[in-house]
């Protein structure tokens, strides 16, 4: 059997634990920092989702030595709040940028995409090698969606 790792960042612990909720089998750990689940895809691969917070008071969270094992990360920000986009958008832009990690950015909203909010007006700056889809964290199939996104970046990135 395979393990794939796959990092789930974002500033609001929430949104993280419901989306490996979501679709784990099993949430083995929940706490403030860290939710782990496992997400079972067949009988030879298995996800391991780690919901990582981000590091508050200066604390820092050593994303050189996990960067290396994972296959990507999910950053997941509230839709319409510009404080969670702009949170999401520094640590994305440091992991492009220093560790060349594929990314997909995940806007959570619970229902009908709501309207661009102003802050927003002019786009959002996402790192070209990064996608963004909307998601809810709530749903399994959004978070699929969300996976697969992952996935199709990688193989992409791939070739």
């Amino acid at each position: 059997m395979r393990i794939g790792e796959i990092a789930i960042v974002g500033p609001h612990h929430e949104e993280k634990h419901e989306f490996i909720k979501s679709i784990a089998d099993n949430v083995e750990v929940d706490t403030r920092n860290l939710t782990f689940g496992q997400f079972t895809v067949n009988d030879q691969l298995v996800l391991h989702l780690y919901g990582i917070s981000l590091a508050e008071n200066n604390q820092t969270v050593s994303w050189d030595l996990i960067s290396q094992k994972l296959l990507g990360y999910v950053a997941i920000f509230r839709w319409g709040d510009a404080d969670s986009f702009r949170k999401v958008q520094r640590l994305v832009d440091d992991l492009t940028t220093r560790y060349h990690a594929k990314v997909v950015v995940a806007g959570h909203t619970e229902g009908r995409v709501p309207p661009l909010p102003r802050a927003f007006e002019y786009g959002l700056p996402i790192d070209k090698s990064g996608a963004f889809i909307f998601c809810n964290v709530k749903n399994p199939a959004s978070v699929r969606r969300v996976l697969i996104a992952l996935i199709d970046l990688i193989i992409d990135q791939m070739e």
